[in-house]
């Protein structure tokens, strides 16, 4: 009866021994499954977040589309409104003081009246469609001398009137004082020669 409880005990020792082995083997492999676990877990916080500040950065990347839209859109119906005007609003026509010498200075514009009263037949030549007021573009150093340069070429005693003289308002009309970076070329010494030899009252005509 001893012998057959020696035998019992042995067995249960056995089989304790092999039972906490398993356990504990299943222990260590569950705690390397946890761990893996709980690396794709802090893998997917990591993705989230990152996904959480990419929709971020889209939502406001779109709220600031919507402005630009709005925007946009308010400057389009502004722009058509200000073509609507311009398209039933007088035509701005402006005419070359004879032709623009390669001058230093700024362009002028010159608003030129023309009155037929007092006029002979024979001095109202070449001024029968002249209406309302003419603006002239010239180029002068200052403004008194773009108002002599009109008065000139379109004298009171035929009947013209400089009306007015002020900086030209056309956009992108400029001349630089350096002569390399000017608008218009440096006459040649030909031309130089031959201006000088030319008679004072064609230069005049030309002013």
């Amino acid at each position: 009866m001893t012998g057959m409880m020696l035998y019992i005990a042995l067995g249960l020792m056995v089989l304790t021994v092999l039972s906490n082995r398993y356990w504990r083997r299943q222990l260590v492999l569950t705690r390397i499954a946890m761990s893996k676990l709980k690396d794709k877990v802090d893998d997917a916080g990591k993705e989230l977040t990152d996904a959480a500040a990419d929709h971020a950065h889209l939502a406001q990347q779109h709220a600031d589309m919507e402005k630009r839209v709005q925007k946009a859109e308010v400057d389009l119906q502004a722009a058509l409104q200000e073509l609507d005007q311009k398209k039933v609003a007088p035509l701005d026509r402006y005419f070359i003081f004879d032709r623009l010498e390669p001058r230093p200075g700024r362009f002028w514009e010159v608003a030129v009246r023309h009155s037929a009263a007092g006029m002979h037949l024979g001095d109202m030549r070449g001024f029968r469609g002249w209406s309302g007021i003419r603006r002239y573009i010239l180029i002068a150093d200052s403004e008194r001398d773009a108002r002599d340069r009109a008065s000139s070429r379109f004298p009171r005693k035929v009947g013209f009137e400089v009306v007015e003289v002020a900086g030209c308002r056309v956009n992108g009309l400029s001349v630089s004082r350096i002569a390399e970076l000017s608008t218009f070329r440096k006459p040649g010494k030909d031309e130089e020669d031959g201006a000088a030899k030319a008679p004072r009252k064609a230069s005049v005509a030309r002013s």
